[in-house]
């Protein structure tokens, strides 16, 4: 009898033992869970390890201090952990859908496939893991199936405007570009600041040419401070397609003087909203600075060449256009340009030198045109308008213009 008061009365001090063991690792554990959400990983891990210590069969310690380490960008020591945690409960679906997270990081798209659908097994009304799996099928670009998963999502959660910014997104990949707006616009309804889907959305409006609402959304993300560089190029593209020259140089302003961008793109631009707007001097500036960036840009020396012809500064014209042509002998602008300059001094038989070669590389109405006003000075009449009725053919509008009255 004595015996067995003894053993009751040990296994009650084991069972007080254990409880307040498991306490202390519970408590701790919530202080961890308490630190990784604050992302000060480097604590939580500290504390799961004293946790892991205590008690090697918590599981749920090692799948955390798994996405401790792989926050910190330690994937060797998150994957063992997940693996750890997979050995000491093999119906843990947390852990399935934290390594799938893992796996579709490094782009291991079967294996992420494999452990979300794990996941889905043991909870299938798990919300979160549909919306991974539809991110997956989106990377590997098997859009349907990740339609399906963003539907599957957005039936547990209607109000997560990932989701509908997620769905849009493969809605774009399908080309059904009604519903992208919708989902684009849902998104951003729940999330005004939604950065990435008004980007989204702007692309979607430029692309369906709905470039006015483009410009619209591409001024909300520059009052955001979102990615300044790429919006104000592309705000300032869409005004320069509008014809909109002031708002397009404000723009191309401030990528070049502001946020200190140097493509030739931006260069070309500004010169051309410079001369559109008959600011010359600018013009010209913007061509030099290019030149001086890309001393082989035959587009800028062309187009400074014709700016220096039409501001009859034909000596500096003459440069831009022999220096093209070193460049590329078989540049048909740059031949056409030189034209222009030998017919201004008269030199006549060299121009037509040039204009034949332009036109034996590429029919061109331009070439065909000044060919024809140069044989009606040599009083060729019939050549003359035998070129003047090619450029008309090849749809040039002053000989469209001319062709009637000259050539009967």
């Amino acid at each position: 009898m004595q015996k067995i008061k003894l053993f009751i009365s040990m296994l009650g001090f084991l069972f007080i033992f254990q409880s307040g063991f498991a306490q202390s690792s519970a408590v701790m554990y919530n202080d961890a869970v308490e630190l990784m959400r604050q992302k000060k990983y480097n604590e939580a891990i500290e504390m799961y390890n004293k946790i892991i210590t205590k008690s090697p069969f918590y599981y749920e310690a090692y799948a955390d201090r798994g996405n401790c380490f792989f926050a910190l960008g330690k994937n060797a020591e998150a994957l063992k952990d997940y693996n750890t945690a997979v050995s000491k409960n093999k119906d843990y679906y947390l852990v399935y859908y934290y390594r799938g997270i893992y796996f579709l990081s490094q782009k291991d798209y079967k294996l992420a496939l494999n452990d979300f659908n794990k996941t889905i097994n043991i909870k299938p009304n798990f919300a979160a893991v549909y919306q991974k799996r539809a991110l997956m099928y989106e990377e590997s670009k098997d859009y349907e199936k990740s339609l399906a998963d963003y539907n599957k999502s957005i039936e547990y959660d209607k109000s997560d405007a990932y989701l509908y910014f997620g769905r849009g997104r493969v809605y774009l990949q399908l080309k059904k570009f009604t519903e992208a707006n919708k989902d684009l616009s849902k998104a951003i309804e729940l999330k005004p600041d939604y950065a990435e889907a008004i980007h989204e959305r702007s692309k979607l409006y430029w692309e369906k040419g709905n470039t006015t609402l483009a410009i619209s959304d591409l001024s909300k993300l520059i009052s955001m401070n979102y990615k300044p560089i790429d919006i104000f190029t592309e705000r300032g593209n869409a005004y320069y397609q509008l014809k909109k020259y002031n708002e397009a140089l404000a723009d191309f302003n401030q990528l070049t003087t502001v946020l200190k961008v140097s493509l030739p793109d931006i260069f070309i631009k500004k010169a051309h909203c410079n001369e559109a707007l008959g600011n010359n001097d600018a013009a010209l500036k913007d061509y030099s600075k290019l030149i001086i960036l890309d001393r082989n840009n035959e587009d800028a020396l062309i187009q400074r060449g014709e700016l220096y012809v039409k501001l009859n500064k034909a000596s500096q014209a003459m440069t831009d256009f022999k220096r093209a042509l070193t460049l590329n002998p078989k540049n048909v602008s740059a031949l056409k340009g030189r034209a222009k300059i030998y017919m201004y001094q008269k030199r006549y038989d060299l121009a037509m030198d040039d204009l034949d070669e332009a036109i034996k590389i590429k029919p061109d109405g331009e070439a065909f045109y000044m060919r024809g006003a140069i044989k009606s000075i040599q009083k060729d009449k019939k050549g003359s308008c035998e070129d003047l009725k090619a450029a008309a053919a090849l749809g040039y509008e002053e000989a469209i213009a001319k062709v009637g009255d000259l050539c009967p």
